[in-house]
């Protein structure tokens, strides 16, 4: 071991010299990059300027005034009287980001989401060394995402750079940023690419909304990595190959979207963990096959399903129709077979069914409207049978109902107006019977009245030549008898009424 060494005195001067840099100078240093509250004031200033002193910024101004900035519209500040948000989400402010920002040292929060703010991403934030909500959504920035923009802080928790117009591609360096529970990078036209490999070490995300993002390829498998997960949304990409059955092992989970890609093949499940699920939208892929899971009838907060425009097939779950949160079951566009759920509405509050242009038996289910809030039937091109259900016709919230191209017969019931709510009603092509009720010659919102090409009979309701707020009428086909009106109201764009037993001439 070699000897200690001594220390001589000049050695001993260069020593104590040594130690008083080491001592003083960070502290130096330090008390200099701490801006005051006073020099803050001047840097909300700057950012006034930089904006273009807009309207909304009145009250920044003299920033030796009491309180200042602290008492500014849009700032928060911590007891020390440092400013640690900023609050200008929807302000209406526009131009460049302001350099002044990364300034401010003890800034948490940061929203200017929702203005017209313009240029490249801020990198002035990388100063901004305390930050840990980010929200520059929904503004004009351009040109590429820095390569070092993981540089933005290891406090930060949130990053929203969702709606501007980000490009090249989505930087790897974002996997850095390892505190991360949420990101949001949607609806920006990145280059076409896959997601990052270095998001494998953003385990703690609870939200990922990359929809729109130009992505390719499969599935990306890092993603099954992120088990906090309880947001996912990869819609609207050209992601191809199947949906991974690990997806459905996230526990967490609560919200799923993967609409508008291109996954094929059966939803497989071989484990399902993910029984929080509220959200679930698989529609608009084309080429998913298969049925739906029998386990999806099982998931109690589950609120919303799309399954649209896919090839779908097989009977629909009863268990689904038995679902207490459910309110919106969208399934058109596919191969399902069978009836519909005879319990549908009855044990949740639904809103809204859409199943045409399915392969569909059997009777539409009475209880739709159970609940009393039912906006939304629509259940075109299949082959339902027996009548238009009574609990429809008394539901006063109803909106819009089309059944064309079925086997329905009976009654148009008299009440399917109730309130006046129904803007739209369609039964083209059925084996409807009866006349057409006064309640929807009478209704205040009706806006559409299809059917044509049924076995409708007797008079039409004189009120229903002249409603004002009709848009379109079409009764042509049918048996209908009666005198046709001198006039017919102004407001009609389209008036079909031929092949009817009509004495008198068209007129308008």
């Amino acid at each position: 071991m070699a000897p200690p060494r001594r220390v001589y005195p000049r050695d001993r001067a260069y020593f104590f010299l040594l130690l008083a840099l080491l001592l003083f100078c960070p502290v130096r240093r330090r008390a200099a990059a701490q801006s005051q509250p006073a020099d803050e004031a001047q840097l909300l200033l700057q950012i006034k300027r930089a904006w273009g002193n807009p309207p909304v910024l009145a009250r920044w101004k003299n920033a030796s005034s009491p309180g200042a900035p602290c008492t500014w519209t849009f700032v928060g500040c911590n007891t020390a009287g440092r400013v640690t948000n900023l609050t200008l989400g929807s302000a209406g402010v526009a131009g460049p980001f302001p350099d002044a920002v990364g300034g401010f040292s003890a800034l948490t929060y940061l929203d200017v989401s929702n203005n017209s703010i313009s240029g490249a991403f801020p990198t002035a934030l990388y100063r901004c060394a305390s930050l840990r909500y980010l929200d520059l959504s929904e503004n004009n920035f351009t040109s590429e995402l820095p390569a070092d923009i993981g540089r933005l802080g290891e406090n930060l928790t949130t990053l929203l750079l969702d709606g501007n117009g980000f490009n090249g591609t989505i930087p790897a360096s974002l996997g850095a940023l390892t505190r991360l529970r949420t990101l949001w990078l949607a609806e920006n036209p990145f280059l076409a690419g896959e997601l990052p490999v270095s998001f494998k070490n953003l385990t703690n995300l609870v939200s990922l909304w990359v929809e729109q993002c130009n992505l390719v390829g499969d599935f990306p498998s890092h993603v099954l990595e992120m088990k906090q997960l309880e947001v996912l949304s990869l819609s609207n990409n050209m992601l191809k190959g199947s949906i991974p059955a690990a997806v459905w092992r996230l526990s967490k989970l609560q919200e799923l979207y993967l609409y508008s890609n291109n996954f094929s093949g059966d939803v497989v499940i071989d484990y399902f963990a993910a029984v929080s699920l509220m959200f679930i939208d698989l529609s608009e892929n084309y080429k998913l096959t298969g049925a739906i899971p029998e386990v999806f009838g099982t998931l109690k907060n589950l609120t919303e399903l799309y399954l649209f425009t896919n090839n779908f097939s097989g009977e629909i779950p009863v268990s689904i129709g038995q679902l207490p949160s459910l309110s919106v079951f969208r399934l058109a566009n596919n191969r399902f077979t069978g009836t519909l759920p005879p319990d549908l509405g009855k044990n949740s509050v639904l809103r809204i069914v859409e199943a045409d242009y399915n392969e569909l038996t059997g009777t539409i289910p009475e209880g739709l409207c159970a609940r009393g809030q039912f906006w939304y039937l629509i259940a075109k091109g299949n082959q339902l049978n027996g009548s238009i259900p009574a609990g429809l016709a008394n539901c006063t919230t109803l909106k819009t109902l089309a059944l064309d191209d079925n086997n329905l017969s009976g009654d148009v019931p008299e009440g399917l107006c109730a309130r006046g709510q129904l803007r739209y009603l369609s039964a083209n092509g059925n084996q409807l019977n009866g006349s057409i009720p006064a309640g929807l010659a009478n209704c205040p919102t009706l806006q559409v009245l299809d059917l044509d090409n049924n076995n409708l009979s007797g008079d039409v309701p004189e009120a229903l030549w002249t409603a004002p707020q009709l848009l379109v009428l079409s009764l042509q086909n049918n048996q209908l008898t009666g005198s046709l009106p001198a006039t017919f109201s102004s407001n009609l764009r389209r008036l079909l009424i031929g092949n009817n037993q009509f004495s008198g001439s068209l007129c308008s």
